[in-house]
């Protein structure tokens, strides 16, 4: 379960991530981290634009193979070009006292989109939570975005099995958005990162070959898992490329079909 207790000297991953967007949820000590991550990964905030970007064109890739519902797992704050504003419904779900806070007061009175205050590694209680069922139909398909968060799963969170509660739970034609922060392209800045977080939980740095092992069985859509910038850029979208990637991110369908039978006449 989630703590009720606000620490506002204690930085939150999701209001960092928003000042590296440029937003105003944010508090002294999250600014503070921020900058000390800036220092030592100078291109994290373009990181931080092209993660964004990502999941915009993860969201129109998801709507285009019909998938109208979305359950956004560890969102974070919803700001401008959150999922709301681009798919039929969101259910929002964030343990950040304040993201959730605030996330509850612009969806007031939203009849397409809510938010949960919940940890996502408690996905019984997610999946069983008054907003969750009101908004989504695990009859249909839903995407499910775990953009960001993996990598705050350390192996005693046993993240293959939340993973696998999840996807358990949805329909045929379903889908998996996830990122997950990795040294398997830069290194040196990715491991200098971790050594300005001494009073956070330690990100676990994963390859994608490990990733894709708690995932199961599932289906990677084109490109594959690559870094944010490269997961399907799109004519006009900003030059988000750095030479020290530290993010990749993947969307795979989470009921693959099955091959014909070998014996199959094809008829």
């Amino acid at each position: 379960m989630i703590t009720r207790t606000l620490d506002l000297d204690r930085p939150s991953d999701a209001r960092v991530h928003d000042y590296l967007l440029g937003g105003g949820s944010n508090f002294a000590a999250d600014r503070a981290l921020a900058r000390r991550i800036l220092a030592k990964a100078p291109y994290a905030r373009l990181e931080a634009l092209a993660a964004r970007d990502c999941l915009r064109r993860m969201m129109r890739t998801c709507l285009d193979q019909g998938v109208r519902q979305f359950l956004d797992l560890g969102s974070g704050i919803p700001i401008a070009g959150s999922p709301h504003e681009i798919a039929a419904r969101v259910l929002y779900v964030d343990n950040d006292q304040i993201a959730a806070t605030q996330g509850q007061l612009l969806l007031a009175g939203s009849e397409t989109a809510a938010m949960v205050h919940a940890d996502i590694r408690d996905p019984e209680f997610v999946l069983a939570a008054e907003e969750t069922r009101r908004l989504l139909d695990f009859d249909q398909p839903v995407a499910v975005l775990m953009l960001g968060v993996l990598h705050q799963f350390g192996e005693h969170h046993q993240p293959a099995e939340v993973i696998r509660h999840y996807t358990d739970a949805l329909a045929p034609g379903s889908l998996l958005a996830l990122s997950h922060f990795t040294d398997e392209f830069a290194p040196k800045p990715a491991h200098d990162i971790l050594t300005v977080l001494p009073d956070c939980p330690r990100p676990a740095l994963r390859d994608r070959a490990t990733v894709l092992s708690l995932l199961g069985d599932v289906e990677l859509l084109e490109p594959g898992a690559v870094p944010v910038a490269d997961w399907r850029p799109e004519p006009g979208d900003a030059d988000l490329r750095t030479p020290e990637p530290l993010t990749f991110a993947l969307l795979a369908r989470t009921a693959p079909t099955p091959p014909p039978h070998p014996n199959s006449s094809g008829i």
